[in-house]
């Protein structure tokens, strides 16, 4: 095989030694000595050598020992193991590379090397191919078998990531110096004023809402809105603020982002807090809408699961009401948001259900953390797939 046929992840190899997702009952060393593999080890995850304590027979011979993984057996050099005592203990060397070299370590023992290519399963090997065809889903043309039901338990993983990584970016505008109530409601203003911007002015979105916080608005609507076209430049060429008009649509320019986002932040600055602690604090986001001229396009709908559901996860795990951050946690659960169909069109290769999966935020996270990134080691359909 050329040597651009392994193009996948350290990660993945560690994933296909770690669940001997290959034939391990003939296999050799790159030198021609026959391998058994009595324990495969503990995948390490601390420095090191990748997997602790393997017990390897090699030519009838057992060691016992670490075992270091590289897609090229290159690497040892470039990652500075032959330098580092830590590596004396590595017992052989487990690659994806036809042109694998000898390796020693700092003692100036040479572990034995063993390239694993010609050993990976049927199913591995189409899968491999089909990143020949980077505009496909992997597993679309590279498995003959997807579960759909690890499809969708996948979907429904990703969909909890991702309630999960937006309750983190929630702290990245929440101030530990100001009182609480006050950093939570700061926080879920920036918040919204960030996903208003997306995807072309989500920074002047921010630094426009941080502003606004910092004059300590008191004044009605159309006063703040003034004060917001102000900061924003739109009243004037001497603001900082940079905007990207570019291929922006009329209905998500500047201009009507910033009324939208001042009309939100009235009502969250005239909430009263204990509102926001109770179970149903999320119903507030419906009398916001009933309360101004917002409209409840598919943006606000999307800005509700991944701005304001997050935030009362966090807020009821800030004040230990765990009523309110499992209330919030089970709305997202439920959740069923428009999502452009354009977003998940890769999916449509695969011939599964798109109901249960074409309204759930998740879908995107699945796209981008896992797809798109090529993670598909942590992916439950491969996982499913190859042992099939």
């Amino acid at each position: 095989m050329a040597e651009t046929d392994f193009q996948h992840s350290e990660a993945f190899l560690q994933w296909i030694w770690e669940n001997l997702l290959f034939d391990f009952t003939s296999l050799s060393t790159t030198c021609g000595k026959p391998i058994t593999i009595a324990d495969k080890g503990r995948l390490n995850k601390s420095d090191g050598p990748d997997f602790k304590r393997a017990s390897i027979q090699i030519d009838g011979i057992s060691w016992h020992g670490d075992v270091e993984i590289h897609t090229k057996a290159k690497n040892w050099e470039y990652h500075g193991h032959q330098n580092d005592e830590n590596f004396n203990s590595v017992i052989l060397h487990v690659v994806a590379d036809h042109e694998a070299s000898a390796i020693f370590c700092q003692n100036n023992s040479s572990p034995f090397t063993l390239n694993l290519l010609p050993y990976l399963s049927k199913e591995l090997h189409l899968f491999l191919k089909s990143f020949e065809q980077p505009s496909n889903l992997p597993c679309s043309s590279g498995l003959h078998f997807i579960s759909e039901e690890a499809f969708h338990q996948q979907i429904q993983k990703a969909h909890t990531e991702y309630f999960e990584k937006k309750a983190n970016d929630f702290f990245r505008f929440y101030d530990p110096e100001l009182l609480p109530a006050t950093a939570w409601k700061h926080a879920l203003i920036i918040s919204l004023w960030d996903g208003l911007g997306i995807s072309h002015n989500r920074k002047a979105m921010q630094q426009v809402a941080m502003i606004l916080l910092d004059e300590e608005i008191t004044g009605n609507v159309a006063e703040t809105l003034e004060i917001a076209y102000s900061v924003a430049g739109f009243r004037s060429n001497q603001s900082e603020i940079s905007w990207n008009m570019k291929a922006v649509r009329p209905a998500s320019h500047p201009k009507l982002r910033i009324e939208e986002a001042v009309e939100l932040t009235h009502e969250i600055l005239n909430q009263p807090f204990g509102e926001f602690l109770k179970p149903n604090a999320a119903e507030l986001w419906d009398t916001w809408f009933e309360n101004s001229p917002l409209k409840k396009t598919s943006r606000f709908q999307i800005l509700f699961g991944t701005v304001f559901l997050p935030s009362l996860y966090v807020l009821g795990n800030l004040f230990a009401y765990s009523k309110l951050s499992e209330s919030a946690l089970t709305l997202w659960t439920q959740l069923k948001t428009p999502i452009p169909a354009s977003l998940l069109s890769k999916f449509n290769t695969l011939n599964l259900d798109d109901a249960k999966y074409r309204k759930k935020l998740g879908a995107v996270h699945q796209l981008k953390s896992y797809c798109n990134t090529g993670s598909c080691s942590e992916c439950l359909v491969l996982k499913k797939a190859i042992p099939s």
